[in-house]
């Protein structure tokens, strides 16, 4: 798709559609269009007068403009009142637009920067947040299908600038939403592909082109050299499948920032999860693929700060393996040893992604972290907990814990905060070993959290349950059912307010 920014005096083209917010109750919301057409904007006016749009939140109202030189339809898009309009209610509506522009068959949209003015927000952030909504709403997964790829007819987007000197900061925008909306359909992409063609070799593969494009060192840890680290829980999980383990490690060191204490993120790569013998129910099983969302995750964050050439070293850990029952799995009551020493009781196999994530982020700790955190599709408790509507942030730094939740919140990653109460490590005792590795059937996200507090020390700590928000079932405004890329943009916000 082609990208075009000038001013409103530089339209020289005709645009199938032209994108306009409007606030409720706003003045004079056409001054725009009074430079493309009068007759049109007097039109327009006369819809508002006549109360057909009341330029409410999430309300878009289409209009042809036969006649008028500039734009063949406008998109009335109503952002409700303006104090209250956020980036990512724009996000919102620039997704809703590209509903509008593929009902429409447009295969041009001009959009109207004035008009979509976020209060107290830079001209680059809305920019950033435009291109972002457009990007990450344009993604389609069509590889295997023989038919027509169903891509979008949109071959072009257009920012109209009220002034000249807005053209720079524009574009930087541009680059940024881009760059943001590339990093989370990598992820995306990966957590759509089937199984069989994302087997732990095969992610680590495609980690490592990705990683080595932009310059990031790149080793892969194999079954051997886990064993010799004693990653008991890694590789107990691993061992039901004939697929071998992939322990990936990425390292970011950029020379300006030698000597800093890296951030480490740890993110659970199950390419395949059936739960293992205490296996899952049939239905929804074949979602199981996404079950390496948060490696996914973790991977594309430190690519963008390669790509963006972040001050800040970071570090990514993806342990990658297959949960599968099979002549030799792990066993409901096997007692394993994890990287650090404790001992974990399998009480259920499908509880798998504590377990490779707790040797992780053993492994993490040889980096001496600034900041650890780790990104996993973790618990149906905290599903059940936000629907798909939030994720569940744990840590034991409160600083670290409101940076997190800060930069979701810019991103549109919304998190909110879960105990990590002493009372629930009692409901990881066990009689034979450290602890077990579920508690009682009740509070699961936060036992989940509790269960990987025990192996970071005293290392600033934060735990994302992503499981919520991964994967959507339905169409969330600018985002499609299916893989969402979650923890993505959440990770690189974070990454870009620790360089500044």
């Amino acid at each position: 798709m082609k990208s075009f920014i000038g001013t409103d005096r530089e339209l020289s083209r005709k645009w199938d559609a032209v994108l306009l917010g409007v606030f409720e109750k706003e003045k004079n919301p056409f001054a725009f269009l009074g430079k493309i057409d009068r007759k049109s904007k007097d039109f327009l006016e006369g819809v508002i007068r006549s109360g057909r749009f009341k330029a409410k939140e999430k309300e878009i109202f289409s209009v042809c403009l036969p006649g008028c030189t500039k734009a063949c339809s406008v998109f009335l898009a109503g952002l409700g009142k303006r104090e209250s309009f956020t980036l990512e209610k724009l996000r919102q509506v620039v997704g809703a637009s590209l509903g509008q522009a593929k009902k429409y068959k447009a295969g041009s949209l001009g959009i109207e920067l004035g008009s979509l003015r976020v209060p107290n927000v830079s001209v680059k952030e809305i920019s950033c947040a435009i291109f972002e909504a457009v990007g990450l709403g344009l993604f389609r997964f069509n590889k295997y299908k023989s038919g027509p790829n169903g891509k979008t007819e949109l071959r072009e987007l257009g920012i109209l600038c009220g002034k000249f000197d807005e053209k720079k900061e524009v574009k930087e925008g541009m680059d940024l939403g881009n760059l943001l909306a590339q990093a989370a359909n990598w992820a995306r992409t990966n957590a759509m592909e089937p199984a069989n063609n994302l087997t732990p070799r095969i992610f680590a593969e495609r980690a490592k082109e990705l990683a080595e494009r932009a310059g990031i060192t790149v080793k892969v840890l194999d079954e051997e050299q886990a064993k010799e680290l004693g990653m008991g829980g890694f590789l107990g999980v691993a061992q039901g499948s004939g697929e071998p383990p992939q322990f990936i490690v990425l390292e970011y060191l950029p020379a300006s920032a030698k000597g800093k204490e890296p951030v480490v993120l740890v993110g659970k790569g199950i390419t395949f999860d059936s739960g293992g013998i205490s296996i899952k129910p049939s239905s929804g099983m074949e979602q199981m693929k996404y079950d390496m969302a948060g490696a996914a995750a973790v991977i594309a964050a430190v690519w963008f700060a390669a790509k963006m050439k972040l001050p800040v070293p970071v570090i990514g850990l993806a342990p990658a393996c297959e949960n599968l029952p099979s002549e030799k799995p792990q066993r409901p009551g096997d007692v394993v040893k994890m990287m650090n020493g404790k001992t974990v009781e399998v009480v259920n196999t499908d509880a798998e992604g504590r377990m490779i994530l707790a040797d992780a982020l053993c492994y993490a700790l040889r980096y001496k972290p600034r900041y650890l955190i780790d990104l996993a599709t973790l618990t149906g408790a905290c599903r059940n907990l936000f629907g798909e509507y939030a994720i569940g942030l744990m840590g034991n730094n409160r600083e670290l814990v409101a940076l997190v939740a800060k930069a979701g919140e810019m991103r549109g990653e919304r998190c909110w905060e879960l105990p990590l109460w002493d009372e629930y490590k009692e409901h990881l005792k066990s009689d034979v070993a450290d602890m077990k590795n579920i508690g009682k059937g009740v509070a699961g996200a936060m036992i989940g959290g509790k269960f990987l507090e025990e192996f970071v020390k005293d290392s600033p700590w934060a735990h994302l349950d992503i499981a919520s928000t991964a994967w959507f079932d339905e169409n969330h405004g600018y985002i499609s059912r299916g893989p969402s890329g979650a923890g993505v943009r959440l990770l690189a916000q974070f990454l870009t307010d620790l360089s500044k």
